[in-house]
């Protein structure tokens, strides 16, 4: 017969909704995309004596080095016009080996500017890529983008992964046109002027301006464009993935047919986009082509009009033919540098495009609230202490002292040989959460899943909670572990319990890449410097104590590298199995189960209920088999209407 003491939960209360409806947004080559970019731009260059500033500045030494050559190298022609009509053989013979050393120096110049410009991709994706991944992975940041959808920012593994890629290597590509174009502009434009007089740049420059104005016009469209190209890029890549992560379950759902009707949706969504931006980037492309022709007929205009107007009649037909070829060259080069800033508009609009969803999701790393509960074990920063919290963390009025002796607490049976609560006061056991008039509800949504819940985690008292599906069960486990900030209420994580002190076990664990020791280890790392001796007799003993050495003996040892992916070659019982080896090695104080043996027989159930009782840990279990509550001292019952029961057990059916 259980005794019960019950505590009632007071009327609903009503919480809500944190979310604010959100505009439509429109991205362009605008001061927004301006000030994310400088941003980018500093993350780059993370300092002046940095290794990305020294192959900066030796791709401004290579490509000025390569402007040089190119202005001899189109001098060329003129040398050959000038001896060849006279048969020059000594001439001819000394241009001809100037000519081969200017190629052979050009060859070389552009060459090396392409390598360092392949290092200055490779330099700036770690810089930026490394950075992101600073933010990305601090606390529950990855699981608020992803899960939580905070900001809506869409596909953040794409942003990091394809976006920051492409925008290095397209930046890499235009970076030192960009910067010697000016000097190039204003060399060629003195050479012209001196040759054609002012009618030669002016034109020019406004052939210049009429085409940068039209390609603006035509391009602010793309850039919108190429974002929702971007964005629709990954909804699709993630529905292929979506299938292959659940491959089995959809093939006993018998579920080919509706999954393609949904996959080709995505598709036919995806084809709509890059068909907009198609049509968008024909126009631009007939501008950009435009220009590049009628550039070419411009040099010749440029140089007829002195020569019409007799400037040159006092000049021989071999002097005038060498005059034409180098003034050409002079006019089409100065032509052919402004040619070449229309023809990146395409490559600017999707910098800007990928400016905008990299700046964005920046924007939004550095704003999410940080959990100084689990602090950022691979960086010594200190953590604002005026950032707002996902829970509130206060000191408690007295600090419990050393934690008793509890190795006695459950006998062999799972009978609780606990303390009372006059022991909690008194010191005796260890205080690890306490939760005062919490309301839970899903984020950016009104529904109330639980109200006014006062609970403690305790060292002397292990907890189940129960409750139909969708009751909120997990939810309280989400907000212990600080991942959902509470609607109402405060809760306590109490100083004397450090974050290794507790874990975590969902109902499907979470295998990673790597090894099996790393497997049976995480989420620690694996050093193999600090690894003890009889590392590999405990991690043999935990296997076959949950039932696992077959893996062991299939790959053959804890450090052989595998090919597969975990999850898919384990079965659930496995992977809960493994889960559960992760909590042998890691022995912490309290361990807190979200159905974590579902997929286990009952025994094994038992079995490894048993050992957490060996190891002297504080159970806190979800679930719903009746076999559970044996190793229980209390349940938490939710009724799935806000409201929720306390029973103490003092001893089991």
């Amino acid at each position: 017969m259980e005794s019960e003491s019950e505590l009632q939960s007071p009327p609903e209360v009503n919480i809500k909704s944190r979310k604010d409806s959100q505009d439509a947004k429109k991205y362009r080559c605008d001061f927004l995309f301006l000030k994310r970019f400088r941003r980018i731009l500093g993350l780059c260059f993370p300092g002046c004596f940095s290794p990305h500033t020294a192959l900066f500045l030796l791709l401004l030494i290579v490509a000025v080095g390569e402007q040089i050559a190119v202005y001899y190298v189109g001098l060329i022609p003129s040398e050959f016009y000038s001896v060849l009509p006279v048969k020059n053989f000594d001439g001819f013979m000394e241009v001809l080996w100037q000519s081969l050393l200017y190629i052979i120096l050009i060859a070389v110049n552009k060459s090396a500017r392409q390598y360092i410009s392949s290092l200055l991709y490779i330099r700036w994706r770690e810089a930026l890529t490394a950075y992101i991944h600073k933010y990305y992975f601090r606390n529950f940041t990855y699981y608020q983008l992803n899960v939580l959808r905070v900001d809506s920012i869409d596909n953040p593994d794409q942003r990091i992964t394809q976006d920051v890629e492409r925008l290095c290597n397209q930046f890499s590509q235009i970076i030192s046109l960009f910067l010697i174009s000016p000097f190039t502009v204003a060399f060629y434009t003195y050479n012209c002027y001196v040759n054609s007089g002012w009618i030669g740049p002016v034109s020019i420059y406004l052939f210049f301006i009429i085409g940068t104005v039209i390609n603006k016009f035509v391009m602010s469209p793309v850039v919108n464009l190429t974002f929702c190209q971007q964005r629709k890029e990954g909804a699709f890549r993630f529905k292929h993935m979506q299938i292959r992560s659940n491959a089995e379950s959809a093939a006993f759902y018998v579920a080919g047919d509706v999954e393609r009707a949904k996959t080709n949706h995505t598709l036919f969504t995806l084809l709509d986009t890059q068909l907009n931006v198609a049509n968008w980037e024909f126009w631009l492309h007939i501008a950009v082509n435009m220009f590049d022709y009628l550039g070419s007929i411009l040099s010749y205009v440029v140089i007829a009009v002195p020569i019409f107007a007799g400037a040159y009649d006092n000049l021989t037909s071999d002097e005038l033919y060498s005059l034409i070829s180098q003034n050409s060259f002079v006019s089409m080069y100065l032509i052919f540098c402004f040619s070449q800033l229309i023809d990146l508009s395409n490559q600017i609009s999707d910098i800007a495009a990928y400016s905008h969803r990299i700046g964005e999701l920046i924007e939004s790393l550095k704003s999410l609230p940080v959990n100084d509960y689990y602090p950022d074990k691979d960086d010594n920063e200190k953590i604002d202490p005026d950032d707002s919290k996902l829970v509130a963390i206060r000191d408690t009025q007295k600090l419990v002292e050393e934690e008793a002796d509890i190795s006695s607490r459950m006998s062999p049976r799972g009978d609780i040989n606990g303390v009372d609560s006059q022991s909690i006061a008194s010191g005796e056991s260890l205080m690890a959460f306490q939760l005062d008039q919490v309301a839970i509800c899903p984020p950016d949504k009104e529904e109330v899943l639980v109200k006014d819940l006062n609970l403690e985690i305790t060292s002397s008292r292990n907890l189940m909670i129960t409750g139909a599906t969708g009751s909120g069960k997990t939810s309280i486990l989400r907000v212990l572990h600080g991942m959902w900030p509470t609607a109402a209420g405060s809760v306590d994580r109490y100083p004397t319990v450090q974050p290794r002190d507790v874990m975590f076990l969902p109902q499907k664990p979470f295998l990673s890449d790597g090894t099996l020791r790393e497997q049976i280890m995480y989420p620690a790392k694996v050093s193999s410097t600090s690894k003890p001796i009889d590392d590999d007799d405990k991690l043999l003993d935990i296997l076959a104590r949950v039932g696992l050495l077959k893996l062991y003996n299939r790959i053959g040892g804890f450090d052989v590298p595998v090919e597969w992916n975990w999850s898919d070659v384990m079965t659930p019982g496995e992977m809960q199995c493994l889960s559960f080896a992760r909590l042998f090695y890691a022995r912490p104080k309290f361990a807190i189960l979200d159905e974590a043996t579902s997929a286990l027989t009952i025994t094994h159930e038992d079995a490894m209920y048993r050992h957490c009782s060996n190891l002297n840990m504080t159970i806190v279990s979800v679930g719903h088999r009746e076999t559970l509550r044996k190793f229980h001292d209390c349940v938490l019952h939710l009724d799935g209407k806000g409201g929720w029961t306390m029973r103490s057990l003092n001893s089991h059916n």
